[in-house]
């Protein structure tokens, strides 16, 4: 009988499980590699930068402003041990409005939303200046102006490659789910990975447009669909 995962929320001793689960999956996603495409050769700028960037996120689930739950199963080497192999963020209602001069002057979509660190080896600041811009334009234009702060929207969701396919990613979207409804809100929104997709579709997630990054001047770029669901 296979066995279902546990939910908690995430504590901050969690943050260097939590950091793995990233390293190890959000790699997966063609818009990881696309911004950080010398992990490779600063594994320890990217390491590090991941890690300062689940801090901040649970800097934000102090404030009430992100809540961090996390999936746990046996683990794999020794049963008897739970062991946490996914994770979710989700921005709460209350953050999603910023006022003007603030958004303006930050040039994010949210209030708190982790830094970019555009200072980092590993990555391509050109790339993640346009990756920023693209999604708090998408957001907006999707998500704020139709349903405000009455939404829950899921900033990510990954799960550890060892243990896909084994509910933990759709126990987490349900969670968000279920609180949603409980809150009454209208909407959960997310933007999606290629791979994630089917899961958000079999969920009821409905696409409402595609985000295109791309820098001036090169041929590369990611798309990913945004993406809402719709409560009432």
């Amino acid at each position: 009988m296979e066995v279902k995962p546990t939910l908690r929320r995430a504590l901050v001793s969690d943050i260097e499980a939590i950091s793995n689960i990233a390293l190890g999956s959000l790699p997966l996603d063609p818009q990881w590699p696309y911004r950080f495409p010398l992990a490779s050769v600063y594994p320890e700028d990217h390491k590090k930068f991941t890690r300062m960037r689940y801090t901040e996120y649970f800097a934000n689930q102090v404030q009430g402003v992100s809540y961090i739950m996390l999936a746990e199963l046996p683990s794999n080497e020794d049963p008897s041990i739970k062991k946490p192999i996914a994770f979710a963020i989700w921005q709460l209602p209350g953050s999603h409005i910023q006022p003007v001069e603030v958004e303006a002057k930050s040039g994010r979509s949210s209030i708190n939303s982790p830094s970019d660190h555009l200072d980092r080896r590993d990555a391509n600041p050109a790339r993640m200046t346009a990756f920023r811009k693209a999604i708090c334009k998408a957001k907006e234009e999707w998500f704020d102006k139709k349903f405000g702060e009455s939404q829950m929207c899921l900033t990510t969701l990954a799960t550890y490659p060892d243990y896909m396919r084994r509910g933990a990613g759709k126990a987490l979207c349900e969670w968000g789910i279920k609180k949603a409804v409980s809150d009454k809100l209208a909407a959960v929104t997310l933007f999606s990975s290629p791979m994630g997709k089917p899961l958000y579709t079999k969920l009821g997630f409905r696409q409402v447009g595609m985000v295109h990054t791309q820098v001036e001047g090169e041929e590369e770029f990611p798309d990913f669909p945004g993406m809402i669901l719709e409560l009432k």
